[in-house]
């Protein structure tokens, strides 16, 4: 038999091309690696006043930035005590967190999106315990800073509008922290085409730009000179959606964040570190039409695992059970949580921690913050009754 000829012109092109997509479908990134302690990092709890009682009150994880002065922290402990109230149901510092006309629980949004910021590390390459430490801590980490929403149809499905502006703070004593928003607008219409735009912006924090007297500024946006909300310069856009027009960050921008949240890029893929991105921001937690179609097409469908990664859904099972029994020993000690992030937060520690590791440095709302009244129904007063995988307010 003669020799078979090499195949030319447009029937090797294809071949390759077919070839190629192949192998790109199944492939997965290379290795993640493990950040590299800087010289100013420490494994040991800070001993200054400010950074002590934010690392205990708040169960911030090593590494510890020594560079920080004091100073810095009084600013990152007073900033956050004051969203610790913000955040609490009930408080009159909450009203700005509080949308009527959205119709929907703030605080049981919160509580879900905090879970799924939570669950990203788990399936992360690293030791089972060290993924679950810093998940509870992330847990509790994530604060609303301004909503408003608009539902025709009277809440909990379908919002036409939503603007929600919100922060998460590094599970580690560094200091850092991503500042959100997120504006979405649907509105289906008979005869004319139907109005849809949103857009995902973040812009990472350092502790330089804690602010005490105006915690809830959003670092990520700024006003142009008509008076309207548009992104601050040097801000990244996540999720943009214009028209049918459905487009997303890169992978690039993605290590940004990452090592805003964890001290260095590398460890987390950018599947992971998308999720945990538009979670914090709230994407898809309204019930939003658009919702899923808008966090596949951004991030979900574009990128991958690192090799080892995993989606985690064994270890967030297991970790659903005993953080049900981390809440349900909260619920009967008599100092109650004060605020859904500082609830999370005191369920990151171990029992078997001592009780006055366990978040005793915190600011209480002062008098008159709360309301005098203690309702017994538990949808009012803000108790979670937690099952596996199901959070019911």
């Amino acid at each position: 038999m003669p020799p078979k000829r090499k195949s030319t012109g447009q029937d090797a092109t294809a071949a390759k091309k077919a070839k190629t997509t192949k192998t790109n479908t199944a492939a997965r990134l290379k290795k993640s690696k493990r950040v590299e302690y800087k010289s100013s990092w420490s494994k040991d709890k800070p001993e200054g006043k400010w950074a002590r009682r934010a690392v205990d009150c708040w169960n911030l994880l090593p590494p510890y930035d020594t560079s920080i002065d004091d100073s810095r922290w009084k600013v990152y402990y007073e900033e956050r005590a004051a969203l610790d109230k913000v955040n609490t149901r009930g408080s009159n510092a909450s009203e700005p967190i509080v949308s009527e006309e959205l119709g929907q629980d703030t605080f049981r949004l919160l509580f879900n999106a905090s879970k799924s910021v939570s669950q990203t590390m788990y399936g992360a390459v690293a030791d089972e315990d060290e993924c679950v430490a810093i998940a509870r801590t992330l847990r509790g980490s994530l604060y609303y800073t301004d909503l408003w929403g608009n539902d025709e149809e009277g809440g909990d499905s379908d919002p036409r509008t939503v603007n929600a502006k919100t922060r998460l703070y590094s599970p580690f004593g560094l200091g850092t922290s991503i500042d959100l928003c997120w504006n979405y607008h649907y509105r289906a219409r008979m005869f004319n085409s139907s109005e849809k735009f949103a857009d995902l912006v973040a812009m990472s924090r350092s502790i330089h730009d804690c602010d005490a007297k105006e915690p809830r500024n959003c670092s990520a946006m700024t006003k142009d000179r008509n008076g309207r909300p548009k992104p601050e310069e040097g801000a990244i856009k996540v999720i943009k959606m214009n028209g049918s027009s459905i487009s997303g960050t890169t992978a690039k921008n993605l290590e940004e964040f990452e090592t805003t949240l964890f001290g260095a890029a590398g460890w987390l893929s950018p599947l992971k570190m998308f999720h945990i991105v538009a979670h914090a921001g709230t994407v898809a937690h309204y019930q939003e039409a658009l919702g899923s179609q808008l966090l596949k097409r951004a991030g979900l469908d574009k990128f991958k695992f690192c090799k080892d990664e995993t989606d985690g859904k064994a270890l967030a099972d297991k970790e659903a059970v005993k953080f049900k029994e981390l809440w349900e020993e909260l619920k009967t000690k008599g100092d109650k949580p004060i605020c859904v992030p500082q609830r999370l937060v005191l369920a990151a520690h171990s029992p078997e921690e001592d009780d006055d590791e366990q978040g005793g440095e915190c600011e209480k709302p002062a008098d008159g913050e709360m309301n005098p009244e203690e309702p017994e129904n538990g949808s009012e007063d803000g108790e979670y009754d937690v099952e596996e995988g199901k959070e019911e307010v």
